[in-house]
């Protein structure tokens, strides 16, 4: 098990990390490590960077008595130093700090965190009372900002007539985008909208202001553009058409762009670098591109899957250019089943791409919704499965690296046991998880120990029990000193 501390500041050792170090992780880490025990733990829809992974949990994990809400940061860096395997020597501190930390404390719940690529901002949403905070702000959901190694907080908004929800930072930290249906610069009350936030001027930009809500904001590296989804036709008289779109903005010209108008929702954009998939597009492709899911049948240029399908939208190609469809990928000796894919997750480099799929992707009668990689560096695309076993709630994070996923599961992928949606990183670099690659092959998990085992407290005066939906149960014995 991890170990945990609350801190009121993170050691900068643990924060940057060098090339040389990140190769390293690869040698030192176990191919599957569980982050989490105890109550279910989601992934959070806000997007990182870098080598921590940010989540929140009313857990007690750093051992304060805590029993609400708070935000958590896992350090793999850490994680190794503080359970080292054979591998190259990491320059690991006298006294490894723990792999989880807590970052906040006190009330206000906060949720949704996001950190920059440098490890020493942390951005989240939470209730107007954290931090000290009073006034009419108090009872809506704001946004904050805490500097890690000096542990300011910045109250970024302060709004009385709605709630600022879900930022995400760029790689730098410089910049955050976020959704609020508080009219914070004069727009429409009631209505998720995008807003920029730029952090060393304390700038804030509204990009939306439609009558349908604009949400889950996904920002490039350097922040240069943003891609939301939309049910508001945005390009037009801005009235809420009910089926959610995706769009993106060009923070550089100040311009909206509309990427899709299918005649089905469209989810869950991820901005990425390039667009290596489409070199049919042309010099189009070529520039940064959006990765989304869609149930939609008639995007341009894409034949329309059944169920919900991954595809890719060039940024590069004015309004609604032609998409590609991505899923299901042709894998020889396969002929998938029926079913969804979803939740594109690509790493930074977009060197591969980490989804959901309740299909059969490789033929090999596993179920439910597991976790797949697409190789976008190879040719053609080379397909891993990584999960077979239990439910991967989405959304799912690659942000950690270039070969690592961050995903909640059911499935026990350390062979320790789990209880509920707990919080993995999986390591899927060459040799360091059993991936399956090819049709009828199953990744060759651990196998799954009593899910009891991963929900003891320590605690000889509580008896402890898992709920599978809820997570460990720890009830107090009675007459118990």
């Amino acid at each position: 098990m991890p170990h945990w501390r609350l801190a009121g500041t993170v050691p900068l050792a643990a924060l940057a990390l060098t090339a040389a170090v990140a190769d390293a992780l690869h040698q030192n880490s176990p191919g599957a490590v569980r982050v989490t025990h105890g109550v279910a733990v989601p992934q959070p829809v806000t997007h990182s960077w870098g080598f921590q992974v940010p989540f929140s949990s009313t857990e007690d994990l750093a051992h304060t008595g805590n029993s609400s809400r708070q935000i958590f940061l896992f350090g793999l860096f850490d994680y190794d130093c503080q359970n080292p395997t054979p591998g190259p020597a990491l320059s690991c501190p006298a006294v490894p700090p723990p792999a989880v930390t807590q970052v906040t404390t006190g009330p206000g719940n906060p949720d949704n965190p996001s950190i920059g690529g440098a490890g020493n901002v942390i951005t989240f949403d939470a209730d107007g009372a954290y931090a000290g905070g009073t006034g009419p702000g108090v009872g809506h959901r704001q946004i904050f900002l805490k500097d890690l190694s000096t542990s300011q907080v910045t109250r970024v908004t302060d709004a009385p007539d709605g709630d600022s929800t879900r930022p995400s930072l760029t790689y730098s930290g410089g910049l955050l985008v976020f959704e609020s249906t508080a009219p914070l610069l004069g727009g429409r009350t009631g209505i998720s909208q995008i807003f920029f936030y730029l952090v060393k001027s304390l700038t804030l930009l509204q990009v939306t202001n439609g009558a349908g809500p604009s949400t889950l904001p996904s920002v490039r590296k350097l922040g240069k553009m943003v891609a939301f989804e939309s049910t508001a036709a945005l390009l037009g008289d801005g009235h809420d058409t009910g089926v959610s779109q995706i769009f993106w903005y060009d923070r550089g010209k100040a311009q909206l762009h509309q990427l899709t108008g299918g005649d089905g929702p469209s989810h869950h954009p991820v901005v990425t670098p390039h667009s290596r998939l489409a070199p049919a597009l042309g010099k189009a492709g070529h520039g940064p591109a959006i990765f989304f899911d869609s149930a939609a049948h008639d995007l341009p240029g894409a034949s329309g899957g059944t169920g919900t399908q991954i595809y890719l939208g060039p940024a590069g190609a004015g309004d609604l250019p032609p998409i590609v469809r991505l899923m299901p990928t042709p894998v020889e000796g396969c002929t998938p089943s029926a079913g969804d894919t979803s939740y594109p997750a690509p790493d930074a480099a977009a060197h591969h791409l980490a989804f959901l799929a309740t299909t059969d992707l490789l033929c090999n009668g596993t179920t439910g919704n597991r976790l797949f990689v697409l190789d976008l560096r190879a040719t053609p695309t080379r397909l891993l499965q990584l999960t077979g076993r239990g439910d991967v709630q989405g959304p799912i994070s690659a942000a950690v690296g270039l070969w690592f996923v961050a995903l909640s599961t059911t499935d026990d992928l350390t062979g320790t046991g789990v209880c509920g949606h707990q919080l993995h990183v999986v390591d899927y670099y060459a040799g360091r998880w059993p991936a399956a690659t090819s049709a009828g092959q199953a990744p060759a998990e651990p196998p799954a120990a009593n899910p009891v085992a991963s929900c003891d407290d320590g605690d000889p005066c509580t008896t402890d029990s898992c709920n599978p939906v809820s997570g460990c149960q720890h009830a107090p014995i009675t007459g118990c000193p």
